[in-house]
C-alpha cells in the first residue's frame, strides 16, 4: 500500500554543501515513506569536514548532493542553518540519528543491516542497540576489506544485501568513502542507506563521546581532538579554519542580499 508523499523543505546551500533543514520527526516519516513506496536512496550525515571536502573533492560533492536527505550532524552546520533563518530544525548527530532510527525500526518492524566497521565493533554495536530494543532485526552485517572491491565482489555484496531484505542499511566507512559508496551502489540495492560514520564507534563504546555541554556549544570536535591529537590535529585545524573563513564570506553576502 503506497503512502501519501512526505514533503521536505528545499536543501540549503552551505559553501558547496546542500543540507536539509529538518527535524527528527520529518526524517523518520520520510524514511518510512521511501521504504513503503520502494523509493530507495541514501542519506548523508553532514559535518564541517564534509563541507570542506565538497569544495576540493568533486566525486564526494556529487555524491553528497544526490542524497535524498542530508542532515546536520555537526553543530556548526546546524548553527549555519539557523543563521540562514531556518526554523523547526534539529541538530541530528550521527549517533543520535542512529538510535532514533533503531527505535523507529523496532516499532515499525523494519529490518536493519550494517556495512562497514570491523567485526568486533559491529558485534558490540549490534549488542548495545539490541540491549535497548530486543525486537531489532539485523538481517545483514558485513565488514569489507580495507581495499577497493572488484566488480564481481561488488555485485556479490549488492546481491547479498538484497537477499537479506533489509529496509535500512547503516554504512560505516567514514567520510568521504561512505558517501561515494552509497552513491555508487544505491541504484542496485533495495533499501535506504544511511552513512553513520563514527556513530558505530560511539555506540559500540570503541570511542568516547563528547560531554553534552561540549556538543551543545559546538565543541565536540575539540573533545575528539584531545582524545586523538596526532590523527586529528591537522584535519581539524585546516577544516575548521577554512570553514570559518568561507562561511563568513557566504554569510556576509547573505546579509547584504537580505
Amino acid at each position: 500500500m503506497r503512502q501519501s508523499k512526505v514533503k521536505l523543505r528545499k536543501k540549503i546551500k552551505i559553501l558547496d554543501y546542500y543540507i536539509s533543514p529538518v527535524n527528527i520527526e520529518e526524517v523518520l516519516k520520510f524514511i518510512n515513506y521511501r521504504i513503503k513506496n520502494k523509493l530507495f536512496g541514501y542519506i548523508c550525515v553532514s559535518a564541517v569536514h564534509g563541507a570542506i571536502e565538497s569544495i576540493y573533492n568533486p566525486k564526494f560533492r556529487i555524491a553528497h548532493k544526490k542524497a535524498i536527505l542530508s542532515v546536520a550532524d555537526g553543530r556548526p552546520i546546524y548553527f549555519a542553518l539557523k543563521l540562514f533563518k531556518q526554523t523547526n530544525i534539529e541538530h541530528l548527530p550521527g549517533y543520535y540519528l542512529t538510535k532514533m532510527i533503531c527505535d523507529y525500526a523496532s516499532n515499525k518492524n523494519l529490518s536493519l543491516g550494517v556495512y562497514g566497521g570491523n567485526k568486533n565493533i559491529q558485534k558490540k554495536f549490534v549488542s548495545k542497540l539490541k540491549k535497548k530494543n530486543t525486537k531489532l532485526k539485523f538481517n545483514y552485517i558485513y565488514s569489507p576489506p580495507f581495499r577497493n572491491l572488484s566488480k564481481e565482489e561488488t555485485k556479490q555484496v549488492q546481491k547479498q544485501i538484497n537477499k537479506s531484505k533489509v529496509d535500512i542499511l547503516f554504512v560505516a566507512l567514514g567520510a568521504p568513502k561512505q558517501e561515494i559508496w552509497m552513491h555508487d551502489n544505491y541504484k542496485k540495492i533495495n533499501c535506504v542507506s544511511i552513512g553513520i560514520g563514527a556513530a558505530i564507534d560511539f555506540i559500540s563504546g570503541n570511542k568516547k563521546m563528547a560531554p553534552k555541554y561540549m556538543e551543545f556549544l559546538g565543541l565536540a570536535w575539540l573533545f575528539r581532538l584531545i582524545s586523538e591529537p596526532r590523527r586529528l590535529f591537522l584535519r581539524y585545524f585546516i577544516t575548521n579554519s577554512l570553514f570559518l573563513y568561507f562561511f563568513t564570506l557566504q554569510y556576509i553576502k547573505f546579509k547584504f542580499k537580505n
